[in-house]
Protein backbone atom coordinates (compact mmCIF):
# COMPACT_ATOMS: atom_id res chain seq x y z
CA UNK A 1 0.00 0.00 0.00
CA UNK A 2 1.44 3.32 -1.16
CA UNK A 3 1.13 6.30 1.57
CA UNK A 4 1.28 9.86 1.43
CA UNK A 5 1.06 12.09 4.07
CA UNK A 6 -0.30 15.89 4.33
CA UNK A 7 -0.59 18.56 6.81
CA UNK A 8 -4.33 19.38 4.38
CA UNK A 9 -5.92 17.51 2.19
CA UNK A 10 -8.43 19.44 -0.19
CA UNK A 11 -10.64 17.38 -2.34
CA UNK A 12 -11.75 19.27 -5.45
CA UNK A 13 -10.14 21.61 -7.69
CA UNK A 14 -12.68 23.95 -8.56
CA UNK A 15 -12.64 27.96 -6.72
CA UNK A 16 -13.62 26.65 -3.50
CA UNK A 17 -11.11 23.92 -3.42
CA UNK A 18 -8.28 26.03 -5.35
CA UNK A 19 -9.24 29.16 -2.53
CA UNK A 20 -8.67 26.91 -0.11
CA UNK A 21 -5.59 25.06 -0.65
CA UNK A 22 -3.60 28.44 -1.46
CA UNK A 23 -4.63 30.09 1.95
CA UNK A 24 -3.91 26.82 3.68
CA UNK A 25 -0.34 27.23 1.98
CA UNK A 26 -0.23 30.39 3.09
CA UNK A 27 -0.50 29.75 6.59
CA UNK A 28 2.80 27.78 6.11
CA UNK A 29 0.51 24.30 5.75
CA UNK A 30 1.92 21.30 3.51
CA UNK A 31 -1.32 20.75 1.20
CA UNK A 32 -2.39 18.22 -1.46
CA UNK A 33 -4.88 18.68 -3.46
CA UNK A 34 -7.06 16.07 -5.00
CA UNK A 35 -9.06 16.23 -8.30
CA UNK A 36 -10.96 14.26 -10.87
CA UNK A 37 -10.53 16.78 -13.29
CA UNK A 38 -7.87 19.75 -13.99
CA UNK A 39 -7.68 22.10 -11.82
CA UNK A 40 -9.10 24.97 -12.16
CA UNK A 41 -12.10 23.05 -14.18
CA UNK A 42 -15.52 22.23 -12.43
CA UNK A 43 -19.09 24.19 -12.68
CA UNK A 44 -16.62 27.33 -12.03
CA UNK A 45 -14.93 27.20 -15.38
CA UNK A 46 -18.62 26.57 -17.18
CA UNK A 47 -19.77 29.71 -14.76
CA UNK A 48 -21.00 32.99 -16.14
CA UNK A 49 -18.20 34.31 -14.04
CA UNK A 50 -20.10 36.77 -12.34
CA UNK A 51 -19.86 37.37 -8.86
CA UNK A 52 -21.74 40.09 -6.31
CA UNK A 53 -20.96 42.12 -3.93
CA UNK A 54 -22.84 45.39 -1.70
CA UNK A 55 -22.88 48.43 -4.12
CA UNK A 56 -22.00 50.53 -0.75
CA UNK A 57 -22.89 54.25 -1.85
CA UNK A 58 -25.70 53.34 -4.34
CA UNK A 59 -28.78 53.12 -1.97
CA UNK A 60 -27.39 49.58 -1.34
CA UNK A 61 -25.85 47.94 2.27
CA UNK A 62 -24.46 45.24 3.38
CA UNK A 63 -27.77 44.79 5.77
CA UNK A 64 -29.75 45.01 2.71
CA UNK A 65 -27.67 42.05 1.24
CA UNK A 66 -28.33 40.08 3.85
CA UNK A 67 -32.09 40.64 3.93
CA UNK A 68 -32.26 39.55 0.24
CA UNK A 69 -30.01 36.58 0.93
CA UNK A 70 -32.66 35.04 3.97
CA UNK A 71 -35.78 36.48 2.51
CA UNK A 72 -35.05 34.63 -1.11
CA UNK A 73 -33.77 31.67 0.67
CA UNK A 74 -37.02 31.67 2.52
CA UNK A 75 -35.58 32.05 6.04
CA UNK A 76 -33.68 28.67 5.76
CA UNK A 77 -30.26 30.42 5.29
CA UNK A 78 -27.64 30.15 8.68
CA UNK A 79 -27.48 34.05 9.28
CA UNK A 80 -24.02 34.05 9.76
CA UNK A 81 -23.10 32.21 7.21
CA UNK A 82 -25.18 35.06 5.14
CA UNK A 83 -23.35 38.11 7.19
CA UNK A 84 -19.68 36.46 6.48
CA UNK A 85 -20.15 36.23 3.05
CA UNK A 86 -21.74 39.70 2.14
CA UNK A 87 -18.62 41.17 4.53
CA UNK A 88 -16.34 39.67 2.83
CA UNK A 89 -17.94 39.73 -1.57
CA UNK A 90 -15.96 42.57 -1.92
CA UNK A 91 -12.58 41.27 -0.48
CA UNK A 92 -13.21 37.79 -2.95
CA UNK A 93 -13.29 40.18 -5.69
CA UNK A 94 -10.10 41.75 -5.30
CA UNK A 95 -8.49 38.17 -4.18
CA UNK A 96 -9.74 36.93 -7.78
CA UNK A 97 -8.15 39.29 -9.51
CA UNK A 98 -4.78 39.27 -8.29
CA UNK A 99 -4.98 35.38 -9.38
CA UNK A 100 -5.01 37.44 -12.88
CA UNK A 101 -8.49 37.36 -13.62
CA UNK A 102 -10.41 40.63 -15.41
CA UNK A 103 -13.76 42.08 -14.16
CA UNK A 104 -15.74 44.63 -16.07
CA UNK A 105 -14.78 48.16 -14.82
CA UNK A 106 -15.61 51.51 -16.26
CA UNK A 107 -13.33 53.79 -18.10
CA UNK A 108 -12.43 55.47 -14.03
CA UNK A 109 -11.12 51.92 -12.81
CA UNK A 110 -14.49 51.21 -10.88
CA UNK A 111 -16.33 47.58 -11.40
CA UNK A 112 -18.72 47.98 -13.67
CA UNK A 113 -22.48 46.61 -12.66
CA UNK A 114 -24.88 45.25 -14.92
CA UNK A 115 -27.84 46.90 -16.82
CA UNK A 116 -30.95 44.64 -14.39
CA UNK A 117 -30.54 43.01 -11.31
CA UNK A 118 -29.75 39.28 -11.10
CA UNK A 119 -32.30 37.31 -9.63
CA UNK A 120 -33.68 37.98 -6.02
CA UNK A 121 -31.51 41.09 -5.78
CA UNK A 122 -33.38 44.77 -4.53
CA UNK A 123 -29.92 46.21 -6.09
CA UNK A 124 -27.41 45.88 -9.07
CA UNK A 125 -24.54 44.31 -7.24
CA UNK A 126 -22.97 41.78 -10.12
CA UNK A 127 -19.96 42.18 -11.30
CA UNK A 128 -19.25 40.17 -14.63
CA UNK A 129 -15.98 38.83 -16.46
CA UNK A 130 -15.52 40.06 -20.13
CA UNK A 131 -14.20 36.00 -20.83
CA UNK A 132 -16.98 34.42 -18.69
CA UNK A 133 -15.87 31.15 -16.29
CA UNK A 134 -12.94 29.92 -18.67
CA UNK A 135 -11.14 32.99 -17.38
CA UNK A 136 -11.56 32.47 -14.17
CA UNK A 137 -10.66 28.70 -13.90
CA UNK A 138 -7.06 29.96 -16.15
CA UNK A 139 -6.48 32.43 -13.53
CA UNK A 140 -7.25 30.38 -10.50
CA UNK A 141 -5.12 27.33 -12.04
CA UNK A 142 -2.32 29.67 -12.42
CA UNK A 143 -3.00 30.87 -8.93
CA UNK A 144 -3.06 27.49 -7.63
CA UNK A 145 0.72 26.79 -9.48
CA UNK A 146 2.08 29.41 -7.81
CA UNK A 147 0.58 28.72 -4.88
CA UNK A 148 3.10 25.73 -3.75
CA UNK A 149 0.78 22.94 -3.42
CA UNK A 150 1.24 19.46 -4.33
CA UNK A 151 -1.89 18.93 -7.13
CA UNK A 152 -3.04 15.35 -8.02
CA UNK A 153 -5.46 15.29 -11.43
CA UNK A 154 -7.37 12.79 -12.33
CA UNK A 155 -7.47 11.22 -9.12
CA UNK A 156 -10.91 10.12 -7.11
CA UNK A 157 -11.18 9.98 -3.61
CA UNK A 158 -13.10 6.69 -2.68
CA UNK A 159 -13.25 7.16 0.78
CA UNK A 160 -11.93 9.36 3.48
CA UNK A 161 -10.34 7.55 6.79
CA UNK A 162 -10.97 8.00 10.42
CA UNK A 163 -9.17 7.47 13.58
CA UNK A 164 -11.17 6.97 16.87
CA UNK A 165 -13.71 9.63 15.40
CA UNK A 166 -11.35 11.99 13.72
CA UNK A 167 -11.22 12.23 10.15
CA UNK A 168 -7.28 10.83 9.73
CA UNK A 169 -7.30 11.39 5.42
CA UNK A 170 -8.40 9.31 2.84
CA UNK A 171 -8.14 6.74 0.62
CA UNK A 172 -8.07 7.59 -3.49
CA UNK A 173 -7.64 6.11 -7.12
CA UNK A 174 -5.03 7.62 -9.46
CA UNK A 175 -6.64 7.44 -12.68
CA UNK A 176 -3.31 7.02 -14.58
CA UNK A 177 -1.63 4.73 -13.24
CA UNK A 178 -4.84 2.77 -11.55
CA UNK A 179 -2.80 2.78 -8.38
CA UNK A 180 -5.17 3.12 -4.93
CA UNK A 181 -3.52 5.16 -2.38
CA UNK A 182 -3.83 6.21 1.21
CA UNK A 183 -3.17 9.63 2.67
CA UNK A 184 -2.62 10.82 5.82
CA UNK A 185 -3.75 14.19 6.93
CA UNK A 186 -4.29 16.28 9.88
CA UNK A 187 -7.23 18.25 8.51
CA UNK A 188 -9.51 17.66 5.41
CA UNK A 189 -11.52 19.79 3.50
CA UNK A 190 -14.25 18.64 0.81
CA UNK A 191 -14.49 20.75 -1.62
CA UNK A 192 -16.02 18.70 -4.11
CA UNK A 193 -19.37 20.69 -5.67
CA UNK A 194 -22.65 19.70 -5.98
CA UNK A 195 -24.59 16.79 -7.48
CA UNK A 196 -26.04 18.05 -10.72
CA UNK A 197 -24.36 14.64 -12.64
CA UNK A 198 -27.42 13.08 -10.46
CA UNK A 199 -29.88 14.12 -13.01
CA UNK A 200 -28.31 13.82 -16.42
CA UNK A 201 -28.57 14.94 -19.00
CA UNK A 202 -30.94 17.09 -17.15
CA UNK A 203 -28.16 19.25 -15.75
CA UNK A 204 -25.63 21.87 -17.06
CA UNK A 205 -23.24 21.02 -14.17
CA UNK A 206 -20.00 19.20 -15.14
CA UNK A 207 -19.98 15.09 -15.48
CA UNK A 208 -18.04 14.64 -12.57
CA UNK A 209 -20.07 16.46 -10.36
CA UNK A 210 -21.49 13.43 -8.48
CA UNK A 211 -22.06 14.18 -4.83
CA UNK A 212 -19.21 12.46 -4.11
CA UNK A 213 -18.71 14.84 -1.04
CA UNK A 214 -21.56 14.45 0.48
CA UNK A 215 -21.14 10.98 0.73
CA UNK A 216 -17.90 11.11 1.99
CA UNK A 217 -18.87 13.53 4.58
CA UNK A 218 -22.15 11.24 6.20
CA UNK A 219 -19.81 8.52 6.54
CA UNK A 220 -17.40 9.98 8.31
CA UNK A 221 -19.86 11.18 10.58
CA UNK A 222 -21.30 14.86 9.41
CA UNK A 223 -24.26 16.31 8.86
CA UNK A 224 -26.04 17.37 5.86
CA UNK A 225 -28.53 20.26 5.74
CA UNK A 226 -31.66 20.80 3.35
CA UNK A 227 -30.63 18.26 0.84
CA UNK A 228 -34.27 18.46 -0.49
CA UNK A 229 -33.63 22.00 -2.04
CA UNK A 230 -32.19 21.72 -5.51
CA UNK A 231 -32.20 24.76 -8.08
CA UNK A 232 -33.58 24.17 -11.27
CA UNK A 233 -32.95 26.64 -13.90
CA UNK A 234 -36.07 26.87 -15.79
CA UNK A 235 -34.88 27.24 -19.52
CA UNK A 236 -31.81 24.84 -20.37
CA UNK A 237 -31.92 23.71 -24.27
CA UNK A 238 -33.94 20.17 -25.03
CA UNK A 239 -32.19 19.31 -28.09
CA UNK A 240 -29.73 18.41 -30.08
CA UNK A 241 -28.87 15.39 -27.52
CA UNK A 242 -25.86 16.43 -26.91
CA UNK A 243 -26.77 19.68 -25.73
CA UNK A 244 -29.49 18.63 -24.05
CA UNK A 245 -29.65 20.89 -20.28
CA UNK A 246 -27.21 23.53 -21.16
CA UNK A 247 -28.55 26.80 -19.74
CA UNK A 248 -29.92 29.12 -21.69
CA UNK A 249 -31.60 31.36 -18.97
CA UNK A 250 -34.54 32.03 -16.71
CA UNK A 251 -37.64 34.00 -16.13
CA UNK A 252 -35.89 37.58 -16.09
CA UNK A 253 -35.19 36.87 -19.66
CA UNK A 254 -38.72 37.31 -20.64
CA UNK A 255 -38.92 41.25 -19.29
CA UNK A 256 -42.10 42.44 -20.19
CA UNK A 257 -43.80 40.67 -23.09
CA UNK A 258 -42.23 36.98 -23.16
CA UNK A 259 -44.24 34.27 -23.61
CA UNK A 260 -44.31 30.73 -22.21
CA UNK A 261 -46.51 28.32 -24.72
CA UNK A 262 -47.16 24.19 -25.06
CA UNK A 263 -46.69 22.21 -27.88
CA UNK A 264 -49.84 22.82 -29.51
CA UNK A 265 -49.11 26.95 -29.78
CA UNK A 266 -51.21 27.79 -26.59
CA UNK A 267 -50.05 30.65 -24.25
CA UNK A 268 -49.82 29.03 -20.79
CA UNK A 269 -48.14 31.93 -18.68
CA UNK A 270 -47.11 35.97 -19.34
CA UNK A 271 -45.98 38.19 -17.38
CA UNK A 272 -43.49 35.77 -15.22
CA UNK A 273 -40.17 38.17 -15.45
CA UNK A 274 -40.07 38.11 -11.56
CA UNK A 275 -40.73 34.81 -11.08
CA UNK A 276 -39.04 32.80 -9.04
CA UNK A 277 -37.07 29.64 -10.86
CA UNK A 278 -39.07 27.26 -8.83
CA UNK A 279 -42.26 28.45 -9.46
CA UNK A 280 -41.43 28.82 -13.15
CA UNK A 281 -39.98 25.23 -13.24
CA UNK A 282 -42.62 23.96 -11.35
CA UNK A 283 -45.33 25.18 -13.91
CA UNK A 284 -43.97 23.80 -16.81
CA UNK A 285 -43.20 20.25 -15.64
CA UNK A 286 -47.19 20.37 -14.48
CA UNK A 287 -48.21 21.62 -18.55
CA UNK A 288 -45.90 18.81 -19.88
CA UNK A 289 -46.78 16.55 -17.99
CA UNK A 290 -50.72 17.06 -18.76
CA UNK A 291 -49.32 16.45 -22.17
CA UNK A 292 -48.05 19.90 -23.58
CA UNK A 293 -44.63 19.52 -24.37
CA UNK A 294 -43.22 20.01 -27.98
CA UNK A 295 -41.80 17.21 -30.13
CA UNK A 296 -38.42 17.50 -28.27
CA UNK A 297 -39.95 17.64 -24.33
CA UNK A 298 -39.84 21.20 -23.41
CA UNK A 299 -42.21 24.23 -24.03
CA UNK A 300 -41.53 27.81 -26.14
CA UNK A 301 -40.13 30.26 -24.78
CA UNK A 302 -41.13 33.52 -26.99
CA UNK A 303 -40.00 36.82 -26.77
CA UNK A 304 -40.50 38.34 -30.36
CA UNK A 305 -43.07 40.58 -28.81
CA UNK A 306 -40.30 42.51 -26.58
CA UNK A 307 -38.41 42.90 -30.39
CA UNK A 308 -41.71 44.46 -31.97
CA UNK A 309 -41.77 47.85 -29.92
CA UNK A 310 -39.46 50.16 -30.98
CA UNK A 311 -38.59 52.33 -27.56
CA UNK A 312 -38.13 48.43 -25.81
CA UNK A 313 -36.07 46.92 -28.84
CA UNK A 314 -32.97 48.55 -28.55
CA UNK A 315 -33.05 48.29 -24.69
CA UNK A 316 -34.06 44.68 -24.58
CA UNK A 317 -31.08 43.47 -27.14
CA UNK A 318 -28.63 45.51 -25.17
CA UNK A 319 -29.61 44.09 -21.92
CA UNK A 320 -29.46 39.90 -23.49
CA UNK A 321 -26.61 40.27 -25.25
CA UNK A 322 -24.31 41.75 -21.97
CA UNK A 323 -26.00 39.88 -19.47
CA UNK A 324 -27.28 36.90 -21.67
CA UNK A 325 -24.26 36.85 -24.25
CA UNK A 326 -23.14 33.42 -22.98
CA UNK A 327 -26.78 31.61 -23.52
CA UNK A 328 -27.10 33.42 -26.66
CA UNK A 329 -24.23 31.63 -28.42
CA UNK A 330 -25.50 28.24 -27.53
CA UNK A 331 -29.25 29.34 -29.00
CA UNK A 332 -27.54 29.68 -32.14
CA UNK A 333 -25.82 26.81 -32.15
CA UNK A 334 -28.52 24.59 -30.88
CA UNK A 335 -31.30 26.71 -33.05
CA UNK A 336 -29.77 29.18 -35.51
CA UNK A 337 -29.31 32.22 -35.99
CA UNK A 338 -32.89 33.43 -36.02
CA UNK A 339 -33.63 31.87 -32.79
CA UNK A 340 -30.50 33.89 -31.28
CA UNK A 341 -32.43 36.85 -32.45
CA UNK A 342 -35.39 36.08 -30.90
CA UNK A 343 -37.47 35.71 -34.08
CA UNK A 344 -38.56 32.17 -33.78
CA UNK A 345 -39.16 30.78 -29.99
CA UNK A 346 -37.00 28.84 -28.27
CA UNK A 347 -37.54 24.88 -26.84
CA UNK A 348 -36.76 25.20 -23.42
CA UNK A 349 -36.83 22.49 -20.25
CA UNK A 350 -35.47 23.01 -16.75
CA UNK A 351 -32.34 21.88 -15.65
CA UNK A 352 -31.00 20.94 -12.58
CA UNK A 353 -28.14 23.77 -11.77
CA UNK A 354 -27.25 24.02 -8.32
CA UNK A 355 -27.45 22.72 -4.89
CA UNK A 356 -28.48 24.81 -1.65
CA UNK A 357 -27.95 21.73 0.80
CA UNK A 358 -24.84 20.40 1.86
CA UNK A 359 -22.54 19.95 4.86
CA UNK A 360 -23.32 21.42 7.80
CA UNK A 361 -20.61 24.00 9.30
CA UNK A 362 -20.64 26.61 11.50
CA UNK A 363 -18.78 29.73 10.14
CA UNK A 364 -15.52 28.82 9.76
CA UNK A 365 -16.69 25.96 7.40
CA UNK A 366 -16.52 22.82 10.32
CA UNK A 367 -18.00 20.18 10.65
CA UNK A 368 -18.85 18.44 13.42
CA UNK A 369 -16.48 15.67 12.50
CA UNK A 370 -13.07 17.11 14.16
CA UNK A 371 -10.77 17.64 11.56
CA UNK A 372 -13.47 17.56 8.30
CA UNK A 373 -14.28 20.73 6.86
CA UNK A 374 -16.74 21.69 3.80
CA UNK A 375 -16.82 24.98 1.18
CA UNK A 376 -17.92 25.82 -1.79
CA UNK A 377 -21.36 23.71 -3.27
CA UNK A 378 -20.60 20.79 -0.70
CA UNK A 379 -20.89 23.17 2.42
CA UNK A 380 -25.44 23.76 3.13
CA UNK A 381 -26.33 26.68 4.98
CA UNK A 382 -25.12 29.74 2.80
CA UNK A 383 -28.20 30.08 0.21
CA UNK A 384 -30.83 28.60 2.59
CA UNK A 385 -34.01 27.23 -0.14
CA UNK A 386 -33.02 29.80 -3.18
CA UNK A 387 -29.21 31.00 -4.17
CA UNK A 388 -29.38 34.44 -5.59
CA UNK A 389 -28.49 35.10 -8.84
CA UNK A 390 -23.95 35.44 -9.16
CA UNK A 391 -24.01 34.53 -5.59
CA UNK A 392 -22.39 31.08 -6.10
CA UNK A 393 -19.13 32.01 -6.97
CA UNK A 394 -18.44 34.81 -4.12
CA UNK A 395 -19.34 32.12 -1.93
CA UNK A 396 -16.72 29.52 -3.19
CA UNK A 397 -14.45 32.04 -2.78
CA UNK A 398 -15.13 33.76 0.97
CA UNK A 399 -15.92 30.36 2.12
CA UNK A 400 -12.96 28.32 0.17
CA UNK A 401 -10.57 31.19 1.81
CA UNK A 402 -12.31 30.66 5.29
CA UNK A 403 -11.63 26.76 5.20
CA UNK A 404 -8.65 27.04 4.03
CA UNK A 405 -7.17 29.37 6.96
CA UNK A 406 -9.19 27.46 9.54
CA UNK A 407 -8.00 23.42 8.50
CA UNK A 408 -4.40 24.62 8.53
CA UNK A 409 -4.64 26.52 12.25
CA UNK A 410 -6.33 23.09 13.38
CA UNK A 411 -3.61 21.03 11.48
CA UNK A 412 -1.08 23.17 13.24
CA UNK A 413 -2.44 20.98 16.93
CA UNK A 414 -2.62 17.78 15.84
CA UNK A 415 -0.33 15.03 15.09
CA UNK A 416 -0.52 12.48 12.14
CA UNK A 417 -2.91 9.80 12.68
CA UNK A 418 -2.13 5.84 12.79
CA UNK A 419 -2.18 4.91 9.09
CA UNK A 420 -3.32 1.55 9.75
CA UNK A 421 -7.35 2.44 9.96
CA UNK A 422 -6.66 2.37 5.66
CA UNK A 423 -5.68 -0.41 4.95
CA UNK A 424 -9.37 -2.08 4.84
CA UNK A 425 -10.54 0.79 2.71
CA UNK A 426 -7.59 0.61 0.02
CA UNK A 427 -8.93 -3.50 -0.10
CA UNK A 428 -12.26 -2.57 -0.73
CA UNK A 429 -11.26 -0.20 -3.76
CA UNK A 430 -8.52 -2.68 -5.00
CA UNK A 431 -11.12 -5.47 -5.09
CA UNK A 432 -12.95 -2.99 -7.65
CA UNK A 433 -10.91 -4.45 -10.33
CA UNK A 434 -11.72 -7.39 -12.40
CA UNK A 435 -15.10 -7.84 -10.34
CA UNK A 436 -17.36 -10.88 -11.89
CA UNK A 437 -21.04 -9.46 -11.65
CA UNK A 438 -23.61 -9.08 -13.46
CA UNK A 439 -24.08 -5.23 -14.16
CA UNK A 440 -21.65 -2.62 -15.50
CA UNK A 441 -22.04 0.63 -12.85
CA UNK A 442 -22.41 2.55 -16.05
CA UNK A 443 -25.57 1.20 -16.61
CA UNK A 444 -27.17 1.65 -12.52
CA UNK A 445 -25.98 5.09 -13.57
CA UNK A 446 -28.47 5.41 -15.67
CA UNK A 447 -31.51 4.17 -14.80
CA UNK A 448 -30.63 5.95 -10.93
CA UNK A 449 -30.76 9.48 -13.28
CA UNK A 450 -33.82 8.05 -14.56
CA UNK A 451 -35.29 7.73 -11.55
CA UNK A 452 -34.14 10.76 -10.07
CA UNK A 453 -35.48 13.34 -13.02
CA UNK A 454 -38.87 11.62 -12.70
CA UNK A 455 -39.49 11.60 -8.95
CA UNK A 456 -37.13 14.28 -7.72
CA UNK A 457 -37.00 16.84 -10.30
CA UNK A 458 -39.09 20.65 -10.08
CA UNK A 459 -42.26 18.73 -9.11
CA UNK A 460 -42.70 16.01 -6.78
CA UNK A 461 -45.08 14.26 -4.09
CA UNK A 462 -45.05 11.64 -1.59
CA UNK A 463 -46.09 8.83 -4.08
CA UNK A 464 -43.17 9.54 -6.22
CA UNK A 465 -40.57 10.03 -3.32
CA UNK A 466 -41.55 6.81 -2.07
CA UNK A 467 -41.06 5.09 -5.43
CA UNK A 468 -37.96 6.83 -5.42
CA UNK A 469 -36.89 5.43 -2.83
CA UNK A 470 -37.82 1.93 -3.48
CA UNK A 471 -35.93 2.41 -7.04
CA UNK A 472 -32.92 3.31 -5.31
CA UNK A 473 -33.03 0.28 -2.80
CA UNK A 474 -33.58 -1.83 -5.90
CA UNK A 475 -30.53 -0.39 -7.38
CA UNK A 476 -28.28 -0.41 -4.54
CA UNK A 477 -29.02 -4.40 -4.24
CA UNK A 478 -27.67 -4.46 -7.63
CA UNK A 479 -24.59 -2.17 -7.38
CA UNK A 480 -23.46 -5.50 -5.06
CA UNK A 481 -22.95 -7.94 -8.25
CA UNK A 482 -20.81 -4.85 -10.36
CA UNK A 483 -19.35 -6.62 -13.28
CA UNK A 484 -15.49 -4.54 -13.91
CA UNK A 485 -12.67 -4.94 -15.95
CA UNK A 486 -9.48 -5.73 -14.41
CA UNK A 487 -6.75 -3.60 -16.17
CA UNK A 488 -5.61 -0.58 -14.22
CA UNK A 489 -4.93 2.13 -16.37
CA UNK A 490 -7.68 4.65 -16.91
CA UNK A 491 -10.23 1.83 -16.01
CA UNK A 492 -13.42 4.00 -15.98
CA UNK A 493 -15.56 1.34 -15.08
CA UNK A 494 -13.59 1.53 -11.59
CA UNK A 495 -14.11 5.34 -11.71
CA UNK A 496 -18.09 4.80 -12.22
CA UNK A 497 -18.17 2.44 -9.64
CA UNK A 498 -16.71 4.43 -6.98
CA UNK A 499 -19.34 7.63 -8.11
CA UNK A 500 -22.03 4.88 -7.97
CA UNK A 501 -21.63 4.32 -4.82
CA UNK A 502 -21.10 8.15 -3.87
CA UNK A 503 -23.99 8.80 -6.06
CA UNK A 504 -26.65 6.10 -3.99
CA UNK A 505 -26.26 8.28 -0.99
CA UNK A 506 -26.60 11.36 -2.08
CA UNK A 507 -29.86 10.59 -3.83
CA UNK A 508 -31.14 8.79 -0.82
CA UNK A 509 -30.00 11.76 1.23
CA UNK A 510 -32.14 14.09 -1.20
CA UNK A 511 -35.37 11.75 -1.31
CA UNK A 512 -35.75 11.39 2.78
CA UNK A 513 -35.47 15.05 3.37
CA UNK A 514 -38.24 15.81 0.37
CA UNK A 515 -40.22 13.25 2.20
CA UNK A 516 -39.09 15.13 5.71
CA UNK A 517 -40.26 18.49 4.14
CA UNK A 518 -44.01 18.62 4.16
CA UNK A 519 -44.38 21.63 2.56
CA UNK A 520 -43.40 23.61 -0.38
CA UNK A 521 -40.33 26.04 0.05
CA UNK A 522 -37.70 27.41 -1.47
CA UNK A 523 -36.35 25.18 -4.95
CA UNK A 524 -38.75 22.24 -3.30
CA UNK A 525 -42.10 22.00 -4.61
CA UNK A 526 -44.18 19.25 -3.59
CA UNK A 527 -47.65 18.94 -5.70
CA UNK A 528 -49.42 17.22 -2.89
CA UNK A 529 -47.94 20.27 -0.19
CA UNK A 530 -48.39 23.27 -2.13
CA UNK A 531 -48.26 25.66 0.65
CA UNK A 532 -45.31 26.66 2.65
CA UNK A 533 -45.82 25.76 6.33
CA UNK A 534 -47.10 29.20 8.06
CA UNK A 535 -45.01 28.54 11.43
CA UNK A 536 -43.25 31.03 13.75
CA UNK A 537 -40.02 29.33 12.54
CA UNK A 538 -38.87 27.56 9.85
CA UNK A 539 -37.08 24.36 9.71
CA UNK A 540 -34.01 22.62 8.68
CA UNK A 541 -34.26 18.92 7.34
CA UNK A 542 -30.95 17.50 8.70
CA UNK A 543 -29.72 14.16 7.10
CA UNK A 544 -27.04 12.23 9.43
CA UNK A 545 -26.00 8.29 9.54
CA UNK A 546 -27.32 6.39 11.88
CA UNK A 547 -25.82 2.30 12.56
CA UNK A 548 -25.56 2.58 8.54
CA UNK A 549 -29.14 3.96 7.61
CA UNK A 550 -29.62 7.41 6.67
CA UNK A 551 -31.98 9.63 8.63
CA UNK A 552 -33.63 12.94 7.73
CA UNK A 553 -34.95 14.96 10.70
CA UNK A 554 -36.84 18.41 11.02
CA UNK A 555 -34.76 21.00 13.53
CA UNK A 556 -35.87 24.98 14.12
CA UNK A 557 -33.87 26.67 11.68
CA UNK A 558 -31.43 29.94 13.29
CA UNK A 559 -33.28 33.33 13.43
Amino acid sequence: MTSDQTDVLVIGAGGAGIFAAANASKMGAKVIVISKEPSGYGDTRISLGAMCRSAEGFFDSSEKFSRDMIKGGEFLNDPKLVGDLVDEATDAVIALEDCGHVFERNSSGVLKSPLGKFGGHSHNRTVMSPAFGVSMGHAIRGGLARSGVTVWEETVCAELILNEGEVAGAVVLCMKTGRVKSIQAKSVIIATGGAGSLYYPHTDCMPYVTGDGYSLALAAGAELVDMEQVQFIPFALTHPQSMMGVIVGDGSMAQPFGKLLNGRGEVILKNFHNMTRAKLAMIMIKEINNGGATEHGGLLFDVSTNMKIPILKTVYKNMMRRKAAHFLRNVRRAYGRDAAEFKEPWDVLPSAHYFMGGVKTDEFCKSRVKGLYACGQAQGGVMGGNRLGSTSLTEIFVFGKRAGTAAAEDAKSRGYPDGGAAKNAVKRVEGLFGRKGKTKPVHLKKRLRELMWKYTGPLRDGEGLATALDGLAEIKRDSSELAISSFRRYNTEVVDAIELSHMIIAAEAIIISALERKETRGAHVRSDYPDTEDTTTPKNVVVRQTEGRLIATSQEALP
